[in-house]
């Protein structure tokens, strides 16, 4: 697939990127909104990262007990649009920056692979979530552990991709310059 995308034309893999990072926002705007609106105490990444039990009943306790449970399970479907988002913005950003060569070739396509990868785990953490959900007043410590595991490798995955997206586009910002240098002597 990766392959397939590099092979788009210019404009038209710039402007497919673009409108992922369009859907992107879209998709990150409604899921923060949702978010918020379910009252989960804590900010996502401290719930996903507890790695307790008890902390992990303890914030579906407030939801319950603020009626706003139902909310913050649609939160968790809506993730799954955010998630495709990060999958198609990862996919198509992270191969457009590879054409322009060099050192930006591997590292774009890496950041594509990792931020694909990412996705994948966060889709995983949020299919746990659902299991959780079947019981938040009573959640077994190895799933709370398995989820939050889940969850710390998503964050490991999306970091590795960015880092990787910024040493491309340093990478490929340099293969221009180059490029120029050649053109002026």
């Amino acid at each position: 697939m990766l392959t397939r995308l590099r092979t788009l034309s210019l404009p038209l893999h710039g402007l497919a990127t673009a409108g992922a990072f369009g859907l992107f926002q879209i998709a990150r705007t409604r899921l923060d909104a949702s978010y918020a609106a379910s009252g989960y105490p804590v900010d996502y990444a401290t719930g996903q990262l507890s790695f307790s039990a008890e902390r992990l009943e303890g914030y579906y306790a407030v939801m319950t007990q603020a009626g706003t449970m139902a909310v913050y399970l649609r939160t968790q479907i809506i993730d799954f649009g955010f998630i495709a988002s990060v999958l198609l913005l990862s996919a198509l950003l992270g191969t457009l920056v590879s054409r322009a060569g060099g050192w930006a070739r591997g590292l774009g396509l890496a950041a594509a692979m990792l931020g694909m990868a990412g996705a994948g785990f966060d889709a995983l953490e949020n299919l746990l979530s659902f299991v959780i959900l079947t019981d938040p007043a009573d959640i077994a410590p190895l799933m709370a552990l398995t989820y939050s595991s889940g969850a710390a490798v998503k964050f490991a995955l999306l970091t590795g991709a960015m880092g990787a997206l910024a040493l491309a586009l340093l990478a490929a910002m340099g293969q221009g310059l180059r490029r120029l240098a050649r053109r002026a002597v």
